[in-house]
């Protein structure tokens, strides 16, 4: 395969589609464009990298004669072909052998080197050593942990050609298994019952055995453990590397093994720094991963070595010698190993491309990938160097790779040169221009909001283009100034809507030449025909959309002394230049308008996927390697990619099999009667492409599902007459290859006698004229649908659905949950105007309309020259239909209804089908006035896709490989693309590591990658044969993060990895294992569901702990085992934590004693649940029984019933629990009460019904709560499987019998955004004053309501108009509150001071609650209609009046939120700043944040406090799971220096000298204010204004100058004390807090809280000890009330909290000392 070749095809292939949406008229900005385009704009030159040679270690045998190896190695380690062969010797690397001389010395070691080392020998010799001279059979000897099962899948099969193959069964010399939760029960117990000598796992079986009692023994089998390896140990970062961390030490300590050897092997791992200090950063992570001390010297990397000689290019003699070797190099054909060795251009090309010398140690390191050609590029360097024309060098350097790759070594059996080329490809944004006179404006293709070097006096503003013409104009927003009191222009996203009423959004149009006057008279000419009536003046009715003359500045300004331009109002209307006009109802500009980005994302990797595939399948390549393998970082992203590429060859398929169905009866065309067929047949689909059943290949069953087929797909042709309904995809009448014509449409237009007595004007004009008009009316009629066929009637679309559902599968068939009410359905033409009340899908013909204006117009009957009336107009439409009627060409199809005007639909047997040559698109002259001068434009992309590329698509389709996909559906999917039986592949993450995927040659990543690992791991899924590869990425404009590297693609594909970021001190994560470690003390079996953990009996059921469960959490002295293991285990991490705000000496008692509350909230999720099911079942079981409901009541309740019971069997069936969110295990990890690892904790599931053609069961899908607030908000859309849901209802938690739903209150601080939740019966009084910052509380935010989990219904299958996943624009808002513990609260401060003066204050917490509100759609009323009776959310005002979620009569309006503990960071000024300053602040620190630790940008949040459009202060948080711990990095003096330096220089300036650098490195031109390369962000968009790198710039270099002095955060004990003294209920309570404080004891940390799982509101509460304090007055003499007492009492010691309750009478003090654990020393 010639991948440069390949390359050149696919930029080719992506070009040609760019440039098909492309129309530009002016030709300087025509100039400009292309001028970048051809620069590399969206495609610069790809990199080039050689994969390097490893220098050789000593062989086997040497090992073995150096007692280092067991003889038995010898024939172990040998490269084998299959299980019977001996094999040939094996060489080791350098660092394989000094890992095994490390293993022999008994010394922990680290192997951090690249892709393709054999990093896993290095572990694996050792362990078998160990074995052989140990002997098998005596336990687990090695536990080698991956981080995901394909890789421990992969390791299998290579250990077994290692230590299987060429052994008989009985003289196999090692024993090893694979424990990943994949095996059967069987083969568990097997393993279980015979511990294997090496166990491969992952860290969550390994967490499962040190848990659950079935694996107790192989935790026995441990006790000679020697080896602990963790294979990609880069990949532990975060929560996830402090959760292995934790189980390392956990697993040392449960085995009692001594003297274990921790391994880890690692991609190469960065810190800053030479070798020796990396090495130290390495083995400082390693060590805190282990809990193991791993020495820098036992960091081994990678040892490289030249396969060609070293020549000085600096020697003429050596010159002359290079010269002459690219000569006789383009020459050959083929070359031999030891020529390349002494050649001297085989040389150069090593030196530049693969390996370099460290001038200080003489170490060979890796070459960063460089470009091949372009600037700085090797054939630049090779032409300098030689003299030779830079086109012969680049051919030369290609070719020699190629050579190079041809070339075997005979030392390894890889080629010689092992290459990928790299390239990035980005979407095109649009064109930036001034509002100069057009020569003097500045044009750009680089997005800011001002001109260069302008000062911010002149403003760039977004261009679109005419789609016909290629007009272009201004993409705007007029907004009021209320600072300069003046209106003003700021830039629009084309498609973007503006709700403000005092915004408008339109577009700017200048024609110097043509002056427009305020008054519309004047300016009749200048509009399109239509526009006017009969005496050519502007109609009244259209006014209102005429172009505005307006008077506009460089600066956006409306003033008198501006450039006269014209402001047209959106939606976009008519083009004043080419007249092209479009009614009223067609809202979207995008069909309308283009920029140079017309296609999104999910376009572009439709496009490049379907190019790259097409191509590989046409080369020399085996069958297997034509496939290819595409990444995304976000699992509803893969489902989208998949169900848009599918969609996209669907129809491209279905539009080039009726072309060639066409083209070959070009003179005769097509009748409808013959259509399918002849479609059906140019398809030309084998029966197990379209049939449920392809096995019925004869007879009946044959016939049938070729009719169901040929159904199908008649449907979808006239579906696809309908104008422009894929912007992205124009059908074949736009792209000029399908024209319509009409049975006997002349003819009658020829039979003057027929229009004798109709109107003058039709009477007596031309037979050409005749036709013209009467096409343009059947034309419309046909655009609309307005047609008589049974594919688009309703009633026979039930049946097409019912035997496309018995008969075939997609997606030739229609999904088993399509619906006929949402397919398209023809619509009926009524010669009259629409009435209210008149059905929306059909089709109104008034005097009026698009039509009637068309009749009107002057130059469509020309030889008439009267002006034709409305009643004139009315009278020809009349005429025409009854001529067509009698001609048989259109049917009455609706008799007169009662205004006597029947209804019309067009015969579809009386259309000819006919093929276009492509010249021209389609012209409608209704919605058209006029042809532009150009002509009707075509998309050549799609023009040539139609005719000569589609049809080879066939057999082409995709998949998504996520973890929404069961992991059996995985395996199948895997297995067919390994045999590329499955060509394209669109998978998350999962593919990342081990999966055996054969031969890969094409990888393609839709975004680009979170880090160089993850960029490594995904490229070197291709090439691993030594094959050359391509590697494509997508780089999306709105990604700060995908812009970063698409200008710095280097840092990307030959960047290093940081470090891991490891945080042990995180409270929530130790608690998660310290609970691990009691359950293991236990021996406590969850099983399966947690049916078998809650009691589900009785009616209603208690859903009480069963009493086992109960009864170990009560068992002390199972707490005393745990204390002592978990105590050990602790003391080796001490000095992490001692200086964490949460940690105190009783912390881990305190832990263990407030087990059984934990335990029983980590139920309460899945008790909720299940109530709410049974809630549901019952409440949907009364209406169906009552017979006072109608029958859609009942219906729509048995529909529910069934929901609920689908519910009910997700939450306790067993079968295939393990894989489900509600397997115990797992519940409890999601929940926080086990290690979750990489789970999300708490999260929030949507119930996705069973769909039958797919796996047929019911499914949750989680999400992390802070992103469900938003992806499974009210009527939100989830992609899965291909299909899009739609989130339309809330499993109500089980409610009270007047359907109350539980809601609550706060009040956030108008100064700060401090949250204050008010406590249910509470005075809202006493919330007057805000915490934190002491200033007034005012409104209260009520009907705040607990997003519960929610029910997605099945909307529609996703098409290839599907860019982006659709996001509703909800009004999110953030609010922060710090936990306290006994008057302190959880959170450390640094003051960031410059000399005396206090810049800023830094407060960082690790546990701090973190709300976000969704106040409702940014564009509508505030919060969300909730169907308290059904859980229905109400629709929002855009959205069909399709009701398939029925409102009932019981509605509330609430505010839906979610919270959690994050750790997170307060940024507050102290100074007074502006609302540019804090936001160019908050964007420069949030990007500063993510490159200095290396984040997603998903990683981190940053969100404005109190709101956006009250700026006091910043808070960031780290938003993935767990966190990175990185934010308490920023509050030290290195760390907060580290991020400012890196904000300082992301503004362009050099962080050294401050000067300004101007522009970002690669940018083309000077930034003013901000760009996508510093400050701008798609996720920030709403902020682009305020932005300014240069006001910030100065406080920045002030930070950097700042030191910070620290202090720990907490109230006072007044202050703490005055706050609950507020709160207190009675003069008692007071009397009992007064002696407390007065006498120095610890203060409650809570008053008056309800604990709502017992309904009751204890005095006091120290929670941070889970201990509830009473105190009784007078009142609970009585027996009654001592009684209700003893009840609470129980109730909250059931649950896990410690009741302190004394009487008003008793010994305070002694009350005190008996409880000094709790109220502390005087």
């Amino acid at each position: 395969m010639n991948v440069f070749e390949l390359r050149e095809k696919l930029i080719a292939d992506y070009c040609s589609f760019v440039k098909g949406f492309i129309t530009i008229k002016d030709d300087s900005i025509k100039e400009m464009v292309a001028n970048e385009l051809k620069d590399g704009l969206l495609w610069p030159d790809p990199l080039i990298q050689l994969s390097p040679f490893f220098e050789s270690g000593e062989s086997i045998e040497e090992l073995i004669k150096s007692n280092i190896l067991h003889p038995l190695c010898k024939q172990i380690f040998r490269i084998k072909r299959d299980e019977t062969d001996f094999g040939k010797q094996m060489q080791l690397h350098r660092h394989q052998t000094e890992a095994i001389k490390r293993a022999d010395q008994g010394l922990n070691y680290i192997l951090t080197t690249g892709t393709g080392s054999g990093k896993s020998l290095a572990y694996i010799i050792p362990i078998v050593n160990h074995i052989l001279k140990t002997g098998s059979g005596k336990g687990i000897k090695a536990i080698i942990v991956y981080p995901m099962n394909a890789l421990a899948n992969s390791q299998e099969k290579e250990l077994s050609k290692f230590v299987n193959w060429g052994f008989s069964y009985d003289t196999k010399p090692v024993t090893f298994k694979r424990y990943t939760g994949q095996e059967s029960e069987q083969a568990k117990l097997e393993i279980c019952s015979n511990p294997p000598d090496i166990l491969l796992t992952n860290y969550v079986m390994l967490e499962l055995i040190l848990t659950r009692p079935n694996e107790t023994p192989l935790v026995h089998a441990c006790k000679n453990l020697k080896y602990l390896v963790l294979d990609e140990l880069h990949t532990y970062r975060g929560r996830q590397g402090a959760d292995v961390a934790m189980l390392i030490r956990r697993t040392i300590d449960a085995t009692k093994a001594e003297k274990v050897i921790c391994v880890g092997t690692s991609a190469t791992l960065s810190s800053t720094g030479d070798r020796l200090e990396q090495n130290r950063e390495i083995s400082r992570v390693a060590s805190l991963l282990f809990g193991s001390k791993v020495e820098p010297e036992n960091v081994i990397g990678e040892s490289l070595q030249r396969l060609t000689n070293e020549f000085d290019f600096d020697s003429p003699a050596v010159i002359s010698k290079l010269r002459d070797s690219i000569g006789s190099t383009l020459k050959a054909n083929d070359a031999n190993i030891d020529d390349i060795n002494q050649d001297a251009f085989f040389s150069w090309i090593e030196t530049t491309f693969g390996v370099e010398t460290d001038p200080v140690t003489g170490r060979l390191y890796r070459s960063s990938a460089k470009c091949i050609s372009g600037k700085d590029g090797g054939a630049e360097k090779l032409s300098k160097l030689t003299g030779i024309d830079h086109s012969t060098c680049k051919s030369a350097i290609q070719h020699a790779l190629l050579l190079g790759f041809k070339t075997i070594n005979p030392s390894n059996g890889f080629p010689v040169f092992a290459f990928k080329l790299h390239q990035f490809i980005s979407r095109g944004d649009t064109v930036y221009a001034s509002l100069d006179e057009k020569d003097i404006r500045h044009l750009t293709v680089q997005r800011q909001l001002f001109v260069p070097n302008s000062n911010k006096d002149k403003i760039l503003l977004p261009m679109a283009f005419c789609r016909h013409c290629g007009q272009e104009y201004y993409t705007v927003t007029k907004v009021f100034d209320e600072e300069k009191e003046v209106w003003r222009f700021v830039p629009r996203e084309l498609n973007e809507r503006v709700f403000d009423e005092e915004q408008e959004a339109g577009f700017l149009y200048v024609n110097d030449a043509d002056k427009w006057s305020d008054n519309p008279a004047e300016n009749a000419d200048k509009v399109p025909e239509e526009w006017k009536d009969q005496d050519g003046k502007i109609m009244y009715n259209r006014r209102e959309y005429l172009p505005k003359p307006v008077l506009v500045t460089p600066d956006g300004q409306i003033r008198n002394s501006g450039r006269q331009m014209l402001f047209l109002n959106a939606p976009f209307r008519f083009c004043p230049n080419c007249m092209v006009s479009y009614a009223a109802n067609q809202r979207s500009d995008f069909a309308k308008l283009s920029a140079l980005g017309t296609e999104g994302r999910s376009t572009a990797t439709t496009i490049l996927s379907l190019s790259a595939v097409r191509h590989i399948r046409n080369m020399e390549l085996p069958p297997e390697a034509r496939k290819l393998l595409s990444f995304t970082d976000n699992r509803q992203d893969a489902s989208l990619q998949s169900g848009h590429f599918n969609d996209f060859i669907q129809v491209g398929l279905l539009r080039g099999a009726l072309y060639h169905a066409l083209a070959e009866r070009a003179s005769e065309g097509v009748r409808h009667s013959e259509l399918t067929q002849a479609v059906f047949e140019s398809l030309s689909l084998s029966l197990d492409e379209y049939a449920s059943n392809p096995d019925a290949s004869k007879g009946l069953a044959k016939t049938e599902t070729e009719r169901a087929l040929r159904n199908v797909l008649g449907y979808h042709l006239y579906r696809d007459l309908k104008r422009g309904w894929r912007v992205n995809a124009p059908n074949l009448e736009q792209t000029g290859l399908l024209e319509i014509e009409y049975l006997s449409i002349e003819e009658l237009a020829a039979d003057n006698d027929q229009w004798a007595s109709c109107h003058p004007a039709i009477a007596n004009t031309d037979i050409e004229t005749r036709t013209t008009i009467l096409k343009a009316l059947l034309d419309w009629m046909r655009r609309e649908l307005a047609i008589k066929v049974s594919y688009l009637n309703q009633q026979d679309q039930e049946r097409i659905l019912q035997q496309s559902g018995q008969r075939l599968v997609p997606p030739w068939g229609f999904d088993e949950n399509e619906q006929t009410k949402q397919l398209t359905h023809a619509s009926v033409l009524y010669p009259r105007s629409r009435k209210k009340g008149d059905y929306g899908g059909d089709t109104y013909l008034s005097t009026r309309s698009g039509f009637g204006q068309f009749i009107r117009r002057t130059n469509t009957i020309r030889n008439y020259d009267q002006k034709l009336t409305l009643d004139d107009t009315q009278q020809i439409i009349e005429n025409l239909l009854d001529g067509l009627i009698t001609y048989g060409i259109i049917e009455k199809v609706k008799d007169n209804m009662a205004d006597g005007v029947p209804g019309y639909q067009l015969v579809a047997d009386s259309m000819i089908w006919k093929a276009g040559d492509g010249s021209k698109g389609a012209y409608d002259p209704i919605r058209q006035t006029s042809l532009s001068l150009e002509g009707q434009p075509v998309n050549q992309y799609f023009k040539e896709f139609y005719q000569f590329i589609a049809a080879s698509t066939r057999g082409l389709y995709s998949k998504e490989h996520t973890a929404q996909v069961s992991y059996d559906e995985r395996e199948r999917r895997e297995d067919d693309f390994r045999e590329a039986k499955l060509p394209i592949l669109y998978c998350s993450p999962t593919m990342e590591l081990g999966i055996d995927i054969s031969l890969l040659n094409v990888v393609n990543m839709r975004n680009v990658p979170p880090t160089p690992a993850n960029y490594a791991q995904r490229s070197g899924r291709a090439g691993r044969g030594g094959q050359p590869a391509l590697v494509f990425t997508y780089c999306s404009t709105g990604s700060p993060h995908d812009q970063y590297f698409f200008k710095r693609p280097v840092n990307m594909v030959s960047g290093a990895v940081a470090t891991p970021q490891i945080d042990l001190a995180n409270e929530d994560m130790l608690r998660s294992h310290i609970n691990a470690i009691w359950l293991s003390e236990a021996r406590l079996k969850l099983g399966n569901t947690l049916t078998e953990v809650i009691d589900i009996t009785g009616q209603p059921p208690t859903l009480d702990l069963l009493p086992d469960i109960q009864n170990a959490l009560q068992d002390f002295t199972i707490r005393q085992r745990a204390l002592s293991r978990a105590s050990r285990i602790i003391s080796s991490i001490e000095d992490d934590i001692i200086t964490s705000i949460w940690y105190t000496p009783d912390w881990l008692s305190d832990t263990l004693g407030q087990l059984s509350l934990q335990f029983q909230q980590a139920c309460e999720r899945w008790r909720g649940l299940y109530k709410a099911a049974l809630h549901q079942q019952e409440v949907q079981n009364k209406i169906i029984l009552d017979a006072s409901r109608n029958q859609s009541d009942k219906d729509q309740a048995k529909r529910l019933r069934r929901e609920a019971e689908s519910q009910l069997e997700l939450l306790t069936t067993s079968s295939g629990a393990i894989q489900s969110d509600f397997y115990s295990y797992r519940y409890f990890a999601s929940e926080g009460f086990l290690p979750g690892y990489n789970f999300p904790r708490l999260p929030l599931s949507a119930f996705i019904p069973g769909r039958r053609l797919r796996s047929g069961k019911d499914e949750y899908l989680s999400r992390p709560r802070f992103l469900a607030i938003t992806e499974f908000g009210p009527r939100s859309f989830v992609y899965h499987e291909g299909s899009r849901y739609i989130i339309h209802q809330v499993i109500m938690p089980a409610q009270d019998d007047q359907n109350n739903v539980a809601t609550s209150e706060a009040k956030l601080c108008p100064q700060c955004g401090y949250l204050h939740v008010l406590e249910v019966g509470a005075n809202k009084q006493k919330y007057d004053k805000c915490e934190h910052c002491g200033s007034d509380l005012d409104k209260t935010i009520s009907n705040l309501f607990r997003l519960q989990n929610v029910v997605a219904k099945r909307r529609d299958q996703i098409n290839c108009d599907e860019e982006e996943r659709l996001k509703l624009g909800f009004d999110i808002r953030t609010t922060i509150r710090f936990a306290s513990r006994s008057g302190r609260l959880s959170c450390v401060s640094a003051k960031v001071m410059r000399g005396d003066e206090c810049l800023a204050v830094l407060t960082y917490g690790d546990s701090a609650m973190i709300w976000r509100i969704n106040m409702g759609y940014k564009s509508q009323r505030p919060g969300f209609v909730l169907d308290t009776e059904r859980g229905y959310w109400g629709k929002h005002d855009s959205e069909d009046t399709d009701d398939d979620s029925p409102m009932g009569k019981s509605k509330i309006l609430v505010r839906p939120f979610v919270s959690d503990t994050k750790n997170c960071l307060l940024f507050e000024p102290q100074l007074s700043v502006s609302d540019t300053i804090l936001a160019s602040l908050q964007a420069a620190l949030k990007n500063a944040i993510q490159r200095v630790f290396e984040l997603e940008d998903n990683e981190l949040s940053a969100e404005s406090l109190p709101s956006r459009d009250n700026r006091k202060s910043i808070l960031f948080y780290e938003a993935t799971e767990g966190g990175a711990g990185v934010l308490k990095r920023v509050i030290d003096n290195s760390g907060f220096n580290q991020v400012i330096r890196e904000a300082i220089e992301l503004c362009h300036y050099d962080p050294i000298s401050f000067e300004d650098l101007l522009k970002a490195p690669k940018a083309k031109e000077p930034c003013e204010a901000a760009c996508y390369d510093c400050l701008m962000s798609y996720s920030n968009q709403t902020d682009h204004e305020l932005l300014d790198r240069k006001a910030i710039v100065d406080i920045l270099i002030n930070l950097l100058s700042s030191d910070l002095s620290r202090s720990s955060s907490e109230y006072s004990r007044v202050e703490h004390y005055e706050r609950l003294k507020n709160l207190n209920g009675s003069s008692l309570e007071v009397k009992w807090l007064d002696y407390l404080y007065n006498n120095g004891y610890n203060l409650p940390t809570h008053a008056q809280e309800l604990i709502e799982s017992c309904h009751t509101q204890p005095d006091y509460l120290y929670k941070d000890k889970y201990v509830a304090v009473f105190i009784d007055g007078p009142v609970h003499d009585s027996p009654d009330q001592q009684a209700k007492d003893r009840i609470i009492t129980n109730d909250l010691e059931d649950t896990g909290w410690h009741v302190i309750r004394f009487k008003y009478s008793e010994d305070w003090k002694a009350i005190i000392s008996s409880n000094a654990n709790v109220f502390g020393d005087k």
